[in-house]
């Protein structure tokens, strides 16, 4: 017999084709930006952002993924604003990534600490988990497309290795660059995303197609 549309089965039904369809849109949305980015056809609309807010919002929008995981997420940021040039949308993409790459990665009671730090002309902002660290084979090829480790929570929280990708690319597009690094054996990770930071009296200027 068909259940009905109030039922609780009915419900958790609709409740992961939810889920099901958001990971589907979020994989293609993913797909779309890598070829966007061999192919140079991604536009950043370029402003002045502070990178405090821009990561205590990252927090925020991450919370919830996190608390589901059984993840403590923390912040720390300087006592001065930092502030960068870039595109607003794809800086949140690039945090966001990094903290939802640092959650898969961590098991249940583990933490993931998100940082930033001025020094002279760049900005850098670290994430750094408690999960296993990085297969030291999979390390150099991290930020490859479609590049896994092993570890059975890919598995479990899903991923297609995509997302690392995108933050390299994007993170190219502003001048910058990342890298990771083991923080030593069974201790974690650590990500960095370095930005140059925004001069004083420098304008927003054009809307820049990369």
């Amino acid at each position: 017999a068909e259940e009905p549309l109030s039922s609780d089965a009915a419900r958790r039904a609709r409740a992961v084709i939810a889920r099901q369809t958001g990971h589907l849109s979020r994989l293609v949305d993913d797909l779309l930006d890598v070829t966007r980015l061999a192919s140079g056809k991604v536009a950043l609309h370029m402003q002045e952002i502070a990178l405090d807010d821009a990561l205590r919002q990252a927090i925020d929008d991450h919370r919830s993924l996190a608390e589901g995981a059984g993840v403590q997420l923390a912040l720390e940021l300087p006592s001065s604003p930092v502030r960068v040039r870039g595109d607003r949308t794809r800086l949140a993409q690039m945090i966001g990534n990094l903290i939802q790459n640092a959650v898969r990665f961590t098991p249940d009671g583990g933490r993931v600490s998100v940082s930033l730090e001025q020094r002279d002309s760049e900005a850098e902002i670290r994430v750094r988990d408690t999960g296993s660290g990085i297969e030291p084979h999979i390390l150099e090829r991290v930020f490859e497309p479609f590049v896994q480790g092993a570890q059975a929570a890919t598995r479990a929280r899903g991923g297609l290795g995509l997302g690392l990708a995108l933050v390299k690319g994007l993170a190219e597009l502003h001048g910058g660059r990342v890298h990771a690094r083991n923080i030593g054996p069974g201790q974690g990770a650590e990500f960095s995303l370095v930005l140059p930071v925004l001069r004083a009296g420098r304008d927003d200027g054009p809307e820049r197609p990369a």
